[in-house]
């Protein structure tokens, strides 16, 4: 890339790539994966984020001047893929539920990460109404990285407790 507007349209296009392929391919995956409430509600609600965030970046593009495209997100890409992959191989949903909120909490710092390299070049670049559909996109990539955490602590908890409580009734107790 030869200039720093050059770069904002290559990540630009990259993170449409990611909101598209989350709302229509890797959400509706993972939900249908995972079985705890708490973290089945959390990813309904971040599919419908999602879906707003891939037409915000539509806009971006807009404001910027050029029209809407994406490219393939290779980080993105293989997180999608490594949480198929690990998952195919945990039988027991409680577990699988943890992985699954890992695998999501990884994306969600994948993506604040990417929208805070296109929030300083929007600055850079004097965007400034792109710059806010940004900060509102990252603002709610943080409110779900929260969230997920947040799952993720208590079925790390549940698991545990099942595994103390399991094994202070198995063979030897």
């Amino acid at each position: 890339m030869s200039n720093p507007r050059d770069l904002f349209l290559q990540l630009l296009g990259e993170m449409l790539w990611t909101e598209r392929t989350l709302a229509f391919e890797a959400l509706p995956e993972l939900r249908c994966d995972v079985t705890a409430e708490g973290l089945a509600q959390a990813v309904d609600e971040h599919l419908e984020q999602t879906k707003e965030h891939a037409a915000r970046l539509e806009q971006v593009f807009r404001a910027a001047g050029a029209e809407p495209s994406s490219n393939l997100s290779p980080p993105a890409e293989k997180l999608a893929e490594h949480r198929k992959q690990l998952a195919a191989n945990v039988p027991e949903d409680r577990l699988k539920d943890v992985l699954n909120a890992a695998a999501a909490a990884a994306t969600e710092h994948l993506e604040i990460a990417m929208y805070d390299a296109l929030i300083e070049l929007a600055g850079a670049l004097d965007l400034g109404d792109a710059r806010e559909l940004l900060e509102e996109n990252r603002k709610e990539e943080e409110e779900a990285l929260r969230r997920v955490e947040d799952e993720l602590g208590k079925l790390v908890q549940a698991a545990a407790t099942a595994r103390a409580t399991a094994g202070s009734t198995g063979p030897g107790a």
